[in-house]
């Protein structure tokens, strides 16, 4: 007979296989009165990984946006606990963490570079989420540091500062070219002298 270990149960042993790895993470905490499945903090970066079983994924990328909307984390890990095998009725929590230890899952990303809708702008930060499939549990590291890799590395900032730059000296060049009153300007764009 099949059984089917409550989903907070197994994100908590996730949470104590990610402690064991090294990552500072902790499950089914209460962070602004939410409760993320598991929280990690990699160098100051806020992680949340959300997980369910199969057959719950638009419920879970939901889930992981409304948390990266909520301010919560700057990366939610959407994880499906695809192929545990818990078929023993006497099954220990230790029999749990070695199942979970030893099992597939699959595993997508969003992080706040796709929610904050820059890609009107910036074409190439567009991303879909996808979902890696058969993803062992000591791959999953590996693929939660390269999506921590991307956001540190993606200078957002920078890019919009430089969009902006632009724009503002287009708009200067074009008044200098233009028969435009500087003084009306200076009273529409409320430009005061200190």
């Amino acid at each position: 007979m099949w059984i089917r270990i409550p989903e907070p149960n197994l994100n908590v042993t996730l949470a104590e296989l990610l402690a064991e790895s090294g990552l500072r993470a902790i499950g089914e905490v209460r962070v602004k009165s939410k409760q993320p499945d598991v929280l990690l903090d990699v160098s100051g970066i806020r992680i949340i990984i959300e997980g369910k079983y199969p057959g719950k994924r638009k419920e879970l990328q939901e889930e992981a946006t409304r948390r990266i909307d909520e301010g919560l984390c700057d990366i939610v890990m959407m994880v499906e606990y695809a192929k545990l095998n818990f078929s023993n009725l006497e099954i220990t929590q230790r029999d749990i963490k070695q199942i979970l230890r030893g099992a597939s899952y699959n595993v997508g990303f969003v992080t706040y570079i796709e929610r904050i809708g820059l890609e009107k702008w910036f074409p190439e930060l567009k991303r879909e989420i996808k979902f890696y499939e058969g993803v062992k549990f000591r791959d999953i590291v590996d693929y939660l540091m390269s999506v921590y890799d991307y956001v540190v590395k993606e200078n957002v900032l920078d890019r919009v500062i430089e969009r902006l730059r632009e724009g503002i000296f287009s708009f200067a060049d074009n008044i200098k070219v233009a028969n435009i009153n500087i003084n009306r300007l200076r009273y529409v764009l409320e430009w005061r002298e200190d």
